[in-house]
């Protein structure tokens, strides 16, 4: 009798415990807010709302779906530098790796990756990439080698990236830019020089006239696409086949600069919303009165593809480097500066409700979650089976003992 009650008791501490790990657990995975990465070196938004976004963060890969973010496993030696999605087919994801010339593409969401090396004979990495969805042609910028263009054959055999061209360059690649429409347009633009292609990209032409170096790059996938420049002078301009640009400047600069008439306009990035390509950011930069070489930035929105701005926000004392939009929610962007590479929120949004867990496959601690609770509910049912067990022996000792007085009291 005692070692029963002592074996009860000992369940139900395994019972408690056990749950206790599960639900530490199950508050661990969760995820992190985007402004919990910490070093964000690449982001691709998602091409529709609800859909993974991928960033990268010191060199790891992180997916995230409603603003939550999870860690992905890349192949061990590669330092991750540069990510796009397939916006036909979002489970296919291509990365850049910073220490050698290779890309790697993943057909299922980034649970496993094929390598395709650029050139065996050459050194360096890639800085960027950027993915034709229509016409299956993945662009990829490098520090030292000019861009390649690959043909992604989405062969689960043999090489599902194929290399079909190779444009030389002098400078790093610091941006590239292409439609997904079908439209087969793709831009360049190093820190001096901003590039348009011809032929789907086996030709390059360099674009001139603009009125200061290139500073900022976006393509929208609007009908026909349209695409965006920022220049270190002369604002923003919009061009709808890389030879004819207008400027759309129109409430930019309202910080201390006046409009881009009337001074000197820089535009430190653009970025457009990929399910609202009318949904168009701009980061533009100005002087902080009183103080030698500070600057701050203006971030701003454009709902009609440019035509008008409104501000969202004046960062103080420090300039903007990358916007980040969240994938339909006009006027939610997020904003990297020169200072720091953790993304801060601009403008405002009712928050999200948490993901579904479907949404993003288990990390190691949602796992060890999901175990704990299956451990806790065999403890549970073992539990019942002993209680019920000692409720049938009880009974069958009442009946033994009510049978024994009765002989006893008939003999």
């Amino acid at each position: 009798m005692i070692f029963r009650f002592v074996l009860t008791g000992m369940t139900l501490l395994l019972l408690t415990l056990v749950a206790s790990v599960g639900a530490a657990a199950g508050s661990e995975s969760g995820g992190r807010s985007i402004a919990g990465l910490e070093d964000i070196r690449a982001y691709a938004a998602a091409a529709r709302d609800g859909e993974r976004s991928y960033a990268v963060e010191g060199g790891r890969l992180h997916v995230g779906v409603e603003g939550h973010w999870y860690p992905l496993a890349t192949p061990g030696s590669v330092i991750v530098n540069a990510v796009a999605v397939d916006r036909l087919a979002p489970e296919n994801v291509y990365i850049g790796a910073a220490n050698r010339l290779s890309v790697y593409v993943s057909r299922d969401g980034g649970e496993s990756w094929r390598e395709t090396r650029l050139g065996s004979d050459r050194v360096g990495g890639v800085t960027a990439v950027a993915f034709d969805a229509f016409n299956r042609l993945l662009y990829v910028g490098t520090d030292r080698d000019g861009v390649y263009r690959l043909r992604d054959t989405g062969g689960k055999t043999g090489r599902a990236l194929v290399a079909s061209g190779h444009l030389l360059l002098e400078e790093p690649v610091q941006e590239i830019a292409v439609d997904s429409t079908g439209a087969g347009m793709a831009f360049v633009r190093t820190l001096g020089t901003l590039y348009r292609s011809e032929a789907y990209g086996l030709r390059w032409l360099e674009v001139g006239g603009l009125p200061g170096r290139p500073t900022a790059l976006a393509v929208a996938d609007t009908s026909p696409p349209r695409v965006y420049v920022g220049t270190g002078g002369g604002g923003a301009l919009v061009s709808e086949d890389g030879l004819a640009w207008r400027p759309i400047n129109d409430g930019l600069g309202n910080v201390g600069m006046g409009n881009v008439e009337g001074g000197f306009l820089v535009i430190s990035d653009l970025a457009v919303d990929p399910a609202q390509p009318d949904v168009l950011y701009a980061a533009a930069d100005s002087p902080v009165a009183g103080e030698l070489g500070a600057v701050s930035s203006e971030v701003a929105m454009s709902m009609d593809g440019g035509r008008h701005w409104e501000r969202l926000a004046e960062l103080d004392g420090a300039r903007v480097a990358e916007l980040l939009p969240v994938t339909g929610r006009a006027g939610r962007v997020y904003a990297l500066t020169t200072a720091s590479r953790t993304a801060l929120a601009v403008g405002e949004e009712p928050a999200r409700e948490m993901p579904e867990a479907a949404s993003v496959r288990a990390t190691g601690s949602e796992r060890g979650g999901l175990l704990a609770w299956i451990l806790a509910g065999n403890a549970s049912a073992a539990l019942i089976f002993l209680l019920l067990g000692e409720a049938r022996r009880g009974g069958r000792r009442g009946a033994g003992s009510a049978l024994g007085v009765g002989a006893a009291q008939a003999a």
